[in-house]
């Protein structure tokens, strides 16, 4: 390099990109039990507002249809934390009894692809019973973490949502 000084001479930079292919797949079940009647825990888990309404950390919604929301969250799991958008989608009904959900979301250098399921029947005490169940695969950063603490923050999460949503049920 003829007339550069050496104090301007450029060196080489080695740049690496790393894709992180990681991919977990979760699956939580449950069984939610309520004194209110099996028609008006359908309305409710059917309703986009109501369902975003109870999740935990919630910034935004956009009801695109009675069957298909966008909703913006905000999440924090271990060091990772921002918003994820989750793009919710009624693939099935069966009305009064079952539904059944598609979920695609991404953020945080992370995505996930989720289907839920719910069977909702008359309850002992003459309320509701509702089985549920949730299939994921996450991929990115959050699936980088371990598996017993991605597991710990969704069971949090899980027990906020339905929290709130016992509360909406035993309202007057």
């Amino acid at each position: 390099m003829e007339g550069v000084s050496r104090a301007h001479r450029v060196l080489p930079v080695s740049v690496y990109i790393i894709v992180e292919t990681e991919v977990r797949n979760v699956h939580f079940e449950g069984r939610f039990d309520t004194r209110t009647q099996v028609s008006r825990v359908y309305a409710l888990v059917t309703d986009p507002k109501e369902v975003a309404g109870c999740m935990p950390g919630l910034q935004n919604v956009d009801v695109k249809s009675p069957d298909e929301f966008v909703a913006i969250v905000r999440v924090g799991v271990s060091f990772i934390r921002g918003d994820f958008t989750l793009r919710f989608r009624t693939i099935e009904k069966e009305a009064g009894s079952s539904a059944r959900f598609a979920v695609h979301g991404m953020g945080l250098g992370s995505a996930v692809d989720m289907e839920i399921t719910l069977a909702i029947s008359p309850g002992e005490s003459g309320g509701a019973s509702m089985r549920w169940q949730a299939d994921a695969q996450v991929g990115g950063k959050v699936a980088s973490l371990g598996q017993r603490l991605m597991e710990t923050q969704a069971e949090r999460i899980i027990r906020e949502f339905f929290e709130c949503f016992r509360q909406k049920l035993e309202r007057p």
